[in-house]
């Protein structure tokens, strides 16, 4: 039961992604989610490790929007 119940929350996550976030944005929290830190991410996408810290900020805002947290 448990288990169900966060694969509902994973999926209602994934959902709320997919359309309030940009891509940039879903990829930068899919990486932290893979343990990535935020210079690993720069590098990655061949950004400034300020612009990261500034996107990571707000997909989080508009996930806590979307769900009215």
């Amino acid at each position: 039961m448990e288990n169900r119940s966060r694969n509902e929350e994973r999926d209602a996550m994934d959902e709320a992604a997919r359309r309030v976030l940009t891509n940039r944005q879903q990829r930068i929290l899919q990486l932290i989610c893979e343990g990535a830190n935020v210079s690993e991410i720069a590098s990655d996408l061949s950004m400034s490790p300020e612009r990261v810290t500034d996107e990571k900020y707000k997909a989080i805002q508009k996930l806590r929007a979307h769900f009215g947290v």
